[in-house]
């Protein structure tokens, strides 16, 4: 598709629960890679976060003031409003519009939400009126798709899944797939780059030299199944009285009282010499390149699992939970292993196999990398993005082999 002048494409990412999560991470390198020349990207958030300067460095950002629903109320402000709410009712017409001015000030003729068809419903039905075509990303698991869920779903120009996984949960549930598509997301090795050495990173944690790391990245809430991990370490220590495992993510204050546990559980198998937590940190890379091998632990059915790509693209080999996504991503026996979720036994022998052979890890993870390479790279996703936004742009409709490649087939 020529254009005169490059496409203006508004992506919205709403989460607001203080994390910074995969969705924060995909968005940004599908705004990285974008071709300046075709599209001309706008992102907006609800709130500030520890990202806003590197999405900065790549695109117009906003942070837009949740408006007088809040956001959690606005997701679900349209079923209260149809049940007859006429507050509700009022307010929800104020923010649809105020939605549509946003748009038209900035020229907006595509809209990208990355989050889920059962959020967005102010901007879906605000795109709606305004004639501007609408993509949605599927990045969750949710367990019921409400008949207004599945209303938009189905007048969408493009719903996205990020996993087969995903996609098989949302039919399942009654979304149409007449319209869904599966992309998974991609990364560019390149960019998961460690700034900190190994050495500063055992000197700043109280490491030896001669202890083997291993860890698990990602916020720490109960579903991301670290203390799973927790009990799995209880045994492996007792073989492995050396061995350090990182737990690095934040816990916002929802979870405080799972960090309690956890810490409890810890002090409880004697293993609080064994265990670092980090809290947030804006370069995991760092942590992963000390890591002998990554853990990937959910106990429910992860989405995608960006985390174990950036692991692979650290040729690191991964020991995930097999739901979800990273079913689709770790060849067990290949790149790593999988285990039963929740099962931490199974997982204990799964990290005591790697901590005995060294060599059976570093292969693992080199065989990762070129996984990695073959089937999740970022040119594919963004390319692959950009052709359905031509496609959609000139009244085509999207190819049904769209996104398909190797994992796909």
């Amino acid at each position: 598709m020529s254009t005169s002048s490059p496409v203006r494409v508004l992506y919205c990412e709403n989460n607001v629960d203080g994390t910074i999560g995969g969705s924060h991470h995909c968005l940004l390198n599908l705004v990285s890679g974008l071709d300046r020349t075709r599209f001309d990207p706008t992102v907006v958030f609800y709130q500030a976060h520890a990202l806003v300067p590197r999405f900065e460095a790549v695109a117009a950002t906003r942070i837009v003031e949740p408006l007088a629903l809040g956001v959690r109320r606005a997701q679900r402000a349209l079923p209260r409003a149809v049940a007859g709410k006429l507050g509700t009712v009022a307010r929800f017409v104020r923010m649809v519009r105020q939605r549509m001015t946003f748009m038209r000030t900035h020229g907006t003729q595509l809209l990208c939400l990355n989050n889920s068809v059962t959020r967005h419903h102010d901007w879906m039905l605000a795109a709606r009126l305004a004639g501007i075509p609408c993509i949605v990303h599927e990045r969750g698991l949710n367990a019921r798709y409400g008949w207004l869920d599945r209303f938009f779903a189905s007048r969408l120009a493009l719903l996205v899944p990020m996993s087969l996984w995903v996609r098989d949960h949302m039919v399942a549930r009654g979304v149409s797939p007449r319209n869904v598509r599966v992309l998974y997301d991609g990364l560019d090795p390149e960019s998961v780059r460690p700034t900190r050495s190994e050495q500063a990173l055992r000197q700043a944690y109280g490491i030896e030299a001669s202890q083997p790391v291993i860890g698990i990245v990602g916020n720490v809430r109960e579903w991301k199944g670290q203390e799973v991990v927790v009990r799995a370490l209880g045994d492996v220590v007792r073989r492995w009285p050396d061995v350090v495992c990182f737990f690095v993510g934040a816990a916002t204050e929802a979870d405080r009282a799972y960090q309690a546990k956890l810490d409890a559980l810890i002090d409880e198998a004697g293993i609080a010499g064994n265990v670092r937590f980090t809290g947030y940190q804006q370069d995991p890379a760092s942590f992963m390149q000390l890591m002998r091998f990554v853990v990937h632990a959910s106990i429910q059915p992860e989405p995608f699992g960006m985390v174990v790509l950036e692991a692979m693209a650290l040729r690191r080999a991964v020991i995930g939970s097999r739901a979800g996504g990273p079913v689709e991503i770790v060849e067990d026996g290949e790149t790593g292993y999988t285990f039963a979720p929740g099962n931490s036994a199974e997982l204990a022998g799964r990290i005591s196999l790697l901590l005995e052979d060294p060599p059976l890890a570093v292969r693992m993870g080199e065989r990762g990398y070129r996984r990695l390479r073959d089937a999740f790279t970022l040119d594919h996703y963004v390319g692959q993005m950009q052709s359905a936004y031509d496609a959609i742009l000139a009244g085509r409709p999207v190819s049904p082999d769209f996104g398909l490649r190797a994992p796909c087939a």
